[in-house]
């Protein structure tokens, strides 16, 4: 029997959602004449209301069990089967948004690959991982980075892992219990653990492992307990963790299912497809919406997690998209809290501090101050041996502070300082050789490329970075770790600590010190380190933190007031940078 408040729920969520076109009548079905003490499935697919033919597809009018079990999905949820498993009688809408986005089809990925290869011309394209072909860059992408999309197909049921790939519906929305047998059916479920996304995520940018406060390392064994060896025997050391994290918050609680499951808009990369901002939740007055204003999507979440609507609750909504967000509202005081949407505990939400809002920051993204680190490989060598099988030679990995950089994150926005990632400084080698050779050769073989990436680092930390940590700092400036400091001659001077590589730049760096890049500089279209001129500009404040401290705000509020009126003393150091 259900509880009273999920049967008042399902009436609620029949009333905002017709529901299939046809009744079903599970009652016809034979499938219960041998899975009717089926437990575990939640109220919203219990098959004595849905059946099990309307999941699962066989043929439920046979009573023998081998012609009812022909053409029955073993796995439903698939994209090869989701259309009929989940979406002809129920979610239709949602199956169609799902195969149109980044998550189902790597779009961006395929395009970054091929225009890294020279196989076109952007990074920016349509094809996705169904478009795949035998070039060396499909082939690349086929052997080592296809199979976390949900485009794979997840063969046999089972729980979730940190080596689950693939699977369309069942990827993110089923859970196994503890509990386990042939009447015990998984639960589906819009519960979705951080362990969901672990398994694809702790790869590429390396999310998940970042915001639990884990970065990979070369070791082959851990030395201690502090490290964690995952289950493909990568080891991992221990870093801070992101605040939401230790606060509770999972991933869901942040990433709306407009983001992982597409909104039917056909993105070229995931930083266009994403629209939740850390302003949209902390800002002193958000703009919200009542129940009458949320649009479907949201009123079937709320439903399934609340029973009832409450019709007075203020939900605030984002600003690029003006979408609700159906765990962040205005408590009884006015005051904009999170709920997290697993458990119910709620974070009271701080407003942007005075040293955010200072002038001259207003094209700083949030996550350029407030982002702790960032994994960085600074080389690598990526070769294809003469069987056709691609191999990865890494090399350093380090956990520092992104470097920071200009990005336009979509078509037509004025480019904003973002934090950056080498997304790749390597060589690469598409010729067959035998890997038994010298590593460097291949190397020195190979097309070279250094290329950053824009990095959205989920190790957030309460405190922002120190202002000499951008301004004072040639990691953040791009030009790679060493020494910064005021030379002899009223000139900055820069001593690498990386030797430079086959472009002339240091091993690390994304651009020179003091001048501009020419050439492919990013994977993504409207990303650039800064030029010359605008390292000068960053570099004046530097070199006043050198005798004001950030606390003396009145020389920082109006910069270019306190540069007209700096004493002679000040002249003869390195305002301009050079």
């Amino acid at each position: 029997m259900y509880g009273l408040a999920a049967l008042i729920g399902l009436v609620l969520l029949w009333l905002v959602w017709p529901g299939p076109p046809e009744p079903i009548r599970a009652a016809e079905e034979s499938c219960l004449d041998c899975h009717g003490q089926m437990k575990g499935v939640s109220p919203f697919h219990d098959p004595s209301a849905i059946g099990c033919a309307s999941c699962h597809a066989g043929n439920p009018a046979s009573a023998e069990m081998q012609e009812a079990h022909e053409g029955m999905f073993l796995v439903p949820g698939n994209l090869s089967n989701a259309s009929e498993a989940c979406g002809t009688l129920c979610h239709a809408d949602l199956v169609e948004r799902v195969r149109t986005s980044l998550m189902a089809t790597g779009r961006g990925i395929v395009s970054v690959n091929r225009w890294v290869f020279g196989e076109q011309d952007s990074p920016d394209g349509q094809d996705g991982l169904g478009d795949l072909h035998h070039s060396p860059a499909d082939e690349h992408l086929r052997q080592l980075c296809s199979t976390c999309h949900l485009g794979s197909e997840k063969p046999l049921p089972g729980p979730v892992s940190e080596m689950s790939r693939g699977g369309g519906c069942v990827a993110c929305h089923i859970v196994y219990g503890a509990e386990r047998g042939p009447d015990i059916h998984p639960r589906l479920t819009i519960d979705v653990s951080n362990d969901h996304c672990f398994g694809c995520h702790s790869r590429s940018g390396r999310i998940s492992t970042n915001y639990e406060g884990r970065h990979e390392t070369l070791l082959p064994a851990p030395p201690d307990d502090t490290h964690r060896v995952l289950m493909d025997g990568r080891v991992f050391e221990r870093q801070p963790a992101d605040v939401h994290h230790e606060a509770g918050l999972a991933c869901i609680d942040c990433h709306t299912s407009y983001e992982t499951m597409g909104d039917g808009t056909v993105y070229a990369h995931q930083n266009q497809a994403t629209h939740v901002q850390c302003s949209d939740c902390h800002a002193a007055a958000p703009p919200t919406v009542t129940w009458d204003g949320l649009d479907l999507d949201a009123r079937k979440i709320l439903l399934i997690r609340h029973a009832a609507p409450d019709p007075e609750r203020r939900y605030v909504t984002t600003a690029e998209k003006g979408r609700a967000l159906v765990n962040v509202f205005l408590d009884e005081a006015g005051r904009p809290v999170l709920e997290e949407k697993r458990s119910g505990k709620r974070h009271p939400l701080a407003a942007p501090t005075e040293a955010c809002l200072l002038p001259g920051h207003e094209r700083v993204s949030c996550q350029s101050c407030h982002s702790a680190w960032v994994p960085q490989c600074v080389g690598c060598h990526t070769q294809r041996d003469r069987e056709g099988t691609w191999q990865e030679f890494a090399s350093d990995f380090h956990a520092d502070a992104p470097v920071l950089g200009l990005f336009s994150r979509k078509p037509g926005d004025a480019p904003r300082i973002e934090p950056f990632a080498p997304g790749m400084i390597m060589t690469l080698n598409a010729n067959r050789r035998n890997l038994a050779g010298s590593l460097e050769r291949l190397r020195a073989e190979g097309s070279f490329h250094r290329l950053y990436a824009p990095a959205a680092p989920h190790t957030t930390a309460a405190e922002g970075r120190t202002c000499r940590s951008c301004h004072a700092d040639p990691s953040a400036l791009g030009v790679g770790r060493g020494v910064l400091s005021p030379g002899d001659s009223s000139a900055w001077r820069f001593d690498p600590l990386y030797a430079p590589l086959r472009d002339g730049l240091p091993g690390d760096a994304w651009t020179a010190f003091l001048a501009d890049r020419r050439g492919p500089v990013s994977t993504r279209t409207g990303a650039r380190p800064f030029n010359r001129t605008e390292q000068q500009r960053i570099l004046r404040v530097g070199v006043c933190l050198e005798c004001h401290p950030s606390g003396d705000a009145a020389l920082y509020r109006d910069f270019n007031r306190s540069l007209a009126r700096m004493p002679r003393v000040c002249r003869t150091s390195p305002v301009d940078g050079g």
